[in-house]
């Protein structure tokens, strides 16, 4: 069911999707954040943090429809652990691999998802915060009517 926005109800979609994926020993689940963040310990880790990304973009799709291009951030979140991290790329694979390339049920004016993979692991974030964060872009394109 669509609601205010197109790009909060991708994020809602995307969990859903990531939801649907059973992804064992993700103690957290999925989290939609403003920003991703491991709140110091609120959410039990490891978790999924999904959250708008970037500046969106608009074009002309059509002579009566804008294209609206949303961004949201898909970032695994966790604590270093070497020997779990055949389980955490095996859920990178399947998140990227049910985002790409598909449209959102329940929405029609999406017709696309694009998946822009970030660093499989993010070195600042293992480094100056000692986190695990594995992360990506997924780009949704809508065609928006023009008001």
């Amino acid at each position: 069911m669509a609601g205010l926005s197109n790009h909060y109800d991708a994020i809602i979609a995307i969990k859903d999707i990531i939801d649907g994926l059973s992804l064992e020993g993700l103690t957290g689940g999925t989290v939609i954040q403003e920003v991703a963040t491991s709140l110091d310990g609120q959410i039990p880790l490891p978790f999924v943090s999904i959250s708008p990304y970037g500046p969106e973009r608009v074009g002309d799709e059509t002579d009566a429809r804008d294209g609206a291009y949303y961004g949201a951030l898909v970032a695994i979140i966790a604590k270093p652990s070497v020997t779990d991290l055949e389980q955490r790329l095996a859920w990178r694979q399947s998140i990227r691999r049910a985002m790409k390339n598909r449209s959102l049920d329940g929405l029609p004016q999406n017709y696309n998802l694009d998946v822009e993979p970030g660093n499989v692991v993010e070195p600042r974030a293992w480094f100056d915060r000692d986190a695990f964060v594995s992360g990506m872009v997924v780009r949704v394109f809508f065609q928006e009517p023009r008001a």
